[in-house]
């Protein structure tokens, strides 16, 4: 090189920080999602979402990591699987069904629909809150996380 940087190394450097950060990214993303998964059990917990809940708090589970199709970045999300989440996270109307307690009990009236609303179920937003909480927590393990990469290199 007569009139110009050598940055040969720097291209090797980079190569052996992607390829390190990868497998490490995956790993560590698998152990974040753990600890998020444990902050939304605590946080079901400490509202004291007991009553209707059923097996919810079983049902909280970590996704696998995935690399995203359009940016080259990996995800994992915490979710639960139990059919009735999303009305205990984001909240419902309350209804009485029409026929329950009238004449024969035939349940639901044809054409008149599921019941008449009562009132409003707020939703508890367990996921949301302990995302909140544990923003900070991920964001300095990701610092660290990338200081260790850069020691080991």
């Amino acid at each position: 090189m007569r009139d110009g940087f050598d940055i040969s190394e720097l291209y090797g450097f980079s190569e052996k920080l992607i390829l390190a950060s990868k497998e490490a990214q995956r790993k560590f993303l698998q152990q974040q999602g753990n600890k998020l998964k444990r902050k939304t059990k605590a946080k079901v917990r400490a509202l004291d979402i007991k009553q209707h809940t059923g097996n919810y708090n079983k049902r909280i589970k970590r996704g696998k990591v995935w690399t995203e199709k359009d940016a080259n970045s990996m995800s994992v999300r915490v979710y639960s699987n139990a059919p009735h989440a999303h009305l205990i996270e984001e909240g419902h109307d309350q209804t009485v069904n029409p026929g329950k307690g009238k004449g024969h009990g035939r349940g639901v009236i044809p054409g008149k629909g599921i019941g008449r609303k009562v009132g409003e179920v707020e939703g508890f937003g367990v996921f949301e809150k302990a995302q909140e909480e544990f923003e900070p927590e991920f964001a300095s393990a990701c610092e660290d996380v990338i200081d260790e990469l850069i020691d080991k290199i």
